[in-house]
Protein backbone atom coordinates (compact mmCIF):
# COMPACT_ATOMS: atom_id res chain seq x y z
CA UNK A 1 0.00 0.00 0.00
CA UNK A 2 1.23 3.62 -0.84
CA UNK A 3 0.60 6.95 0.66
CA UNK A 4 1.23 9.79 -2.16
CA UNK A 5 2.69 12.81 -1.23
CA UNK A 6 3.04 15.47 -3.75
CA UNK A 7 3.45 19.24 -4.18
CA UNK A 8 0.29 20.64 -2.91
CA UNK A 9 -0.37 17.65 -0.04
CA UNK A 10 0.20 18.15 3.19
CA UNK A 11 1.74 15.71 5.19
CA UNK A 12 -0.38 15.78 8.05
CA UNK A 13 -3.32 15.32 6.19
CA UNK A 14 -1.94 12.39 4.65
CA UNK A 15 -1.50 10.63 7.85
CA UNK A 16 -4.17 11.62 9.52
CA UNK A 17 -6.78 10.36 6.53
CA UNK A 18 -4.65 7.30 6.33
CA UNK A 19 -5.11 6.24 9.91
CA UNK A 20 -8.83 7.41 9.86
CA UNK A 21 -9.38 4.84 6.40
CA UNK A 22 -7.55 2.27 8.00
CA UNK A 23 -9.89 2.51 11.36
CA UNK A 24 -12.94 2.43 8.71
CA UNK A 25 -10.99 -0.88 6.86
CA UNK A 26 -11.20 -2.53 10.55
CA UNK A 27 -14.76 -1.75 10.99
CA UNK A 28 -15.53 -2.78 8.08
CA UNK A 29 -14.29 -6.13 8.45
CA UNK A 30 -15.55 -6.99 11.64
CA UNK A 31 -18.89 -5.72 10.35
CA UNK A 32 -19.39 -3.20 12.98
CA UNK A 33 -22.31 -1.28 11.78
CA UNK A 34 -22.31 1.48 14.38
CA UNK A 35 -18.78 2.22 13.45
CA UNK A 36 -19.01 2.72 10.25
CA UNK A 37 -22.28 4.54 9.83
CA UNK A 38 -19.81 6.80 12.59
CA UNK A 39 -17.36 7.29 9.26
CA UNK A 40 -19.59 9.26 7.27
CA UNK A 41 -20.60 12.73 7.99
CA UNK A 42 -24.05 13.37 9.05
CA UNK A 43 -25.81 15.20 6.54
CA UNK A 44 -28.07 14.97 3.65
CA UNK A 45 -25.42 15.81 1.50
CA UNK A 46 -23.25 12.68 2.54
CA UNK A 47 -23.27 10.13 -0.54
CA UNK A 48 -22.17 6.37 -0.99
CA UNK A 49 -22.87 4.85 -3.98
CA UNK A 50 -22.75 1.11 -3.99
CA UNK A 51 -22.16 -2.21 -6.14
CA UNK A 52 -25.68 -2.01 -6.48
CA UNK A 53 -27.03 0.81 -4.54
CA UNK A 54 -27.01 4.42 -4.02
CA UNK A 55 -27.66 6.20 -1.03
CA UNK A 56 -28.48 9.85 -0.80
CA UNK A 57 -28.06 11.48 2.64
CA UNK A 58 -27.05 9.93 5.95
CA UNK A 59 -30.24 7.95 6.91
CA UNK A 60 -30.29 5.84 3.64
CA UNK A 61 -26.43 5.19 4.01
CA UNK A 62 -27.78 3.67 7.90
CA UNK A 63 -31.05 2.08 6.20
CA UNK A 64 -28.68 0.40 4.13
CA UNK A 65 -25.62 -0.59 6.58
CA UNK A 66 -28.44 -2.17 9.02
CA UNK A 67 -29.65 -4.12 5.69
CA UNK A 68 -26.52 -5.17 4.46
CA UNK A 69 -24.15 -8.41 4.90
CA UNK A 70 -20.73 -8.39 6.04
CA UNK A 71 -17.94 -8.11 3.30
CA UNK A 72 -15.96 -11.83 2.45
CA UNK A 73 -13.16 -12.06 5.37
CA UNK A 74 -10.31 -12.75 2.88
CA UNK A 75 -11.18 -9.66 1.09
CA UNK A 76 -7.53 -7.70 0.59
CA UNK A 77 -6.39 -4.10 -0.23
CA UNK A 78 -3.83 -3.84 -2.91
CA UNK A 79 -3.24 -0.37 -3.43
CA UNK A 80 -4.40 2.85 -0.81
CA UNK A 81 -3.46 6.15 -2.23
CA UNK A 82 -4.03 9.38 -0.33
CA UNK A 83 -4.45 13.14 -1.58
CA UNK A 84 -5.20 15.62 -0.14
CA UNK A 85 -7.06 18.81 -1.88
CA UNK A 86 -6.44 20.73 1.36
CA UNK A 87 -6.15 21.75 4.97
CA UNK A 88 -9.45 19.90 5.41
CA UNK A 89 -10.54 17.77 2.55
CA UNK A 90 -8.98 14.23 1.46
CA UNK A 91 -9.48 11.53 -1.14
CA UNK A 92 -8.44 8.14 -0.87
CA UNK A 93 -8.45 5.34 -3.58
CA UNK A 94 -8.34 1.75 -2.88
CA UNK A 95 -8.15 -1.29 -5.07
CA UNK A 96 -9.31 -4.55 -3.46
CA UNK A 97 -9.76 -8.40 -4.04
CA UNK A 98 -12.32 -10.23 -2.93
CA UNK A 99 -12.77 -13.73 -3.76
CA UNK A 100 -16.97 -13.93 -3.95
CA UNK A 101 -15.50 -11.92 -7.65
CA UNK A 102 -13.54 -12.68 -10.36
CA UNK A 103 -12.99 -8.50 -11.17
CA UNK A 104 -10.86 -6.01 -9.45
CA UNK A 105 -12.91 -4.21 -6.70
CA UNK A 106 -12.43 -0.03 -6.27
CA UNK A 107 -13.54 2.37 -3.62
CA UNK A 108 -13.21 6.10 -3.74
CA UNK A 109 -14.02 8.58 -0.62
CA UNK A 110 -14.11 11.69 0.18
CA UNK A 111 -13.14 12.98 3.42
CA UNK A 112 -13.82 16.14 5.06
CA UNK A 113 -12.48 17.71 8.48
CA UNK A 114 -15.05 18.37 10.63
CA UNK A 115 -15.26 19.52 14.59
CA UNK A 116 -15.72 15.40 14.89
CA UNK A 117 -12.64 14.16 12.86
CA UNK A 118 -12.15 12.94 9.47
CA UNK A 119 -15.63 12.23 7.90
CA UNK A 120 -16.74 10.36 4.37
CA UNK A 121 -19.03 13.23 2.42
CA UNK A 122 -18.76 10.81 -1.06
CA UNK A 123 -17.95 7.19 -1.16
CA UNK A 124 -18.02 4.92 -4.42
CA UNK A 125 -17.22 0.94 -5.07
CA UNK A 126 -16.99 -0.58 -7.95
CA UNK A 127 -16.27 -3.51 -9.80
CA UNK A 128 -13.78 -3.12 -12.88
CA UNK A 129 -14.95 -4.60 -15.73
CA UNK A 130 -11.29 -6.18 -16.35
CA UNK A 131 -10.86 -9.51 -14.62
CA UNK A 132 -8.11 -9.67 -11.80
Amino acid sequence: MTVRVGADDRAAVLREVRAAFEQYEKALMRHDVEALNGFFLISVCAIRYGLAEQNYGIDAITAYRAASLPVHPERRLLRVEVASLGEDVACVSAEFTDPASAHLGRQTQTWVRTGKGWKIAVAHVSLSQAAR
